[in-house]
């Protein structure tokens, strides 16, 4: 009876730690949901954003309930699909992995949110940091909303694509961090009249530095 009862405790394990997984894309779905059902008129003036400025303009001047609300939801989708792919490059498989991922993806934005504010005290430049937050996470949200497929492939496909989805959200990172700098360097240079200096500055520290400190803590 003892024995029967340890080879069934394994079995339990595997099966609780796929209800967390199960239970993180579900909580994706929902907020892909309530972007989709409830705020896609705000949402989408958010994402268009990355394609020209009039649109963020005006979702900067609109800076409402609303629109934090979609601020919200996009950070929450984001934190939730960078965990689920993090850990499933991991091959992590408790709650207690997950919990330290997504500690782990959080702590990387929250680091990123500070340094920008941080820098804008610090040269006096807070309408720079106000855009500068704006854009940085903009891309990074996108990234978010655009590998929630990728991240229901990975987890309900009965055959491993995983490598071909990791490489498909590295090109995707990769793109969407080139329209980033360019974003950056034409709204610094143009709008603001910042060297390239500071642009350079803030690839350093605002974008380098996060990602090898959450490469550091994942790796």
């Amino acid at each position: 009876m003892f024995y029967n009862k340890l080879q069934i405790l394994p079995l339990i394990n595997i099966a609780y730690n796929q209800d967390i997984f199960f239970v993180l894309i579900l909580l994706s779905f929902l907020l892909v949901s309530l972007i989709k059902g409830f705020y896609w008129k705000h949402s989408k003036l958010f994402y268009m954003s990355i394609f020209a400025q009039r649109y963020a303009n005006q979702y900067l001047r609109e800076d409402n309930a609303f629109t934090e609300r979609v601020n919200l939801l996009t950070f929450l989708l984001m934190v939730v699909n960078f965990t689920l792919i993090i850990a499933k490059f991991k091959m992590v498989i408790n709650l207690l992995g997950v919990a330290y991922v997504a500690s782990l993806v959080s702590l990387f934005f929250l680091v990123k949110f500070l340094c920008i504010k941080i820098l804008g005290a610090l040269f006096k430049l807070k309408d720079i940091a106000r855009l500068a937050v704006f854009f940085t996470f903009l891309f990074d949200k996108t990234l978010g909303f655009l590998i929630f497929p990728l991240v229901v492939c990975i987890y309900f496909f009965s055959f491993d694509i995983s490598t071909i989805i990791l490489l498909a959200s590295f090109i995707l990172f990769v793109i969407l961090l080139i329209m980033k700098l360019f974003w950056m360097l034409k709204i610094g240079t143009k709008l603001f009249g910042l060297t390239k200096g500071y642009i350079f500055l803030y690839l350093c520290i605002l974008e380098v530095f996060p990602i090898l400190l959450l490469a550091k803590g994942v790796f």
